[in-house]
């Protein structure tokens, strides 16, 4: 029977367990999903982070749209409501989706890639904006180093901790709200986000704990996942999904709009996590044999991420690995 969409399908792991390595990677490989707590990011920070970015997302769209980043390959800055389609990650059409975020890094030292470049802050209007996410997103770094650390163990990998330093990171704040009269107008099709899988060796997820995020379960249906106050989700990414040869699924996901159930406001801060740009990603031998043979061709991160994310944002399909084959409703 398929699985009631409002039964939790996510296990949690507190990481200062003992067990916690291995709680996690058996959560990962049932369903790609996890929720952390004894996580250690700071209570008063996430707090904080909240708040500047209301206080961002409530000026008038005619100010936040002066901080959308001109190269789509950026990952930086203001991206408005109906402004990409992450369904076209997955080589699917759809409806523009009904969200809008602000995303940011750090700003990088010396010359930068296209995946690397300078967030254009808007601390002139939110005062400290910049100071409370830059620190935000070291916080989320000190975890996902600590998680890198737990993969490599299990996944008996030396390289992962090295050679995730000074990838392209990012912190994503989201926001979902209806229009001010209190509705929310969707097309056939359209979601606040489309199906997806997030293109990252690992994404943690710090939302509201309201209605709103599905994944695909283990029957195949897509099922509600409700984020406890306190806790973090954590999901397995394609480079994950790519060396473990789908052993760790990279699950789809998506958030609904209201008429599917969604919360009337909901936000959400995403950390996307990921090796450097010029790691080498491919099926780990462990993970391949005469009987399971090798899903995917060798690649770059660079390679990988920069046509995933350009591509929701210009409506064209893509053309790098699908982690998700066979999965789509």
């Amino acid at each position: 029977m398929p699985e009631d969409p409002h039964t939790p399908v996510v296990a949690t792991v507190d990481l200062r367990r003992d067990d916690a390595g291995r709680s996690l990677e058996t959560a990962l490989t049932s369903t790609g999903f996890v929720e952390l707590v004894g996580h250690g990011l700071d209570p008063d920070l996430r707090t904080e982070l909240r708040s500047v970015c209301d206080a961002f997302f409530a000026l008038d769209h005619s100010v936040k749209v002066g901080f959308v980043h001109e190269d789509p390959a950026a990952n930086r800055g203001y991206r408005a409501r109906g402004s990409e389609a992450l369904s076209y990650s997955l080589g699917e059409e759809s409806p523009p989706d009904l969200f809008e975020s602000f995303n940011s890094a750090p700003d990088p030292v010396g010359d930068s890639h296209r995946l690397l470049q300078r967030t254009p802050w808007p601390d002139a209007f939110v005062p400290e904006f910049s100071d409370v996410v830059t620190a935000a997103f070291a916080d989320f770094a000190a975890l996902s180093a600590r998680l890198d650390q737990m993969l490599s163990d299990l996944l008996g990998v030396d390289w992962l901790v090295r050679r995730s330093g000074q990838g392209p990171d990012m912190l994503a704040n989201i926001n979902y709200r209806p229009e001010p009269d209190g509705t929310e107008a969707v097309v056939e099709g359209q979601q606040r986000m489309g199906a997806h899988s997030d293109y990252t060796t690992f994404t943690l997820l710090d939302a509201d704990p309201v209605r709103g995020l599905q994944i695909i379960g283990p029957s195949g249906e897509w099922v509600d996942v409700m984020p406890s106050a306190d806790g973090v989700l954590m999901n397995v990414g394609d480079v994950l999904a790519m060396m473990t040869n789908n052993v760790w699924p990279s699950t789809l996901h998506r958030v609904v709009p209201m008429a599917a159930g969604a919360a009337s406001h909901r936000r959400s801060v995403a950390f996307f996590h990921y090796p450097n740009l010029d790691v080498d990603v491919a099926p780990l031998p462990e993970f391949v044999s005469e009987t399971t043979p090798a899903l995917y061709e060798p690649t770059t991160v660079e390679a990988h991420l920069l046509d995933k994310i350009v591509s929701p944002k210009t409506a064209t399909l893509t053309k790098a690995a699908s982690t998700t084959a066979g999965r789509s409703v």
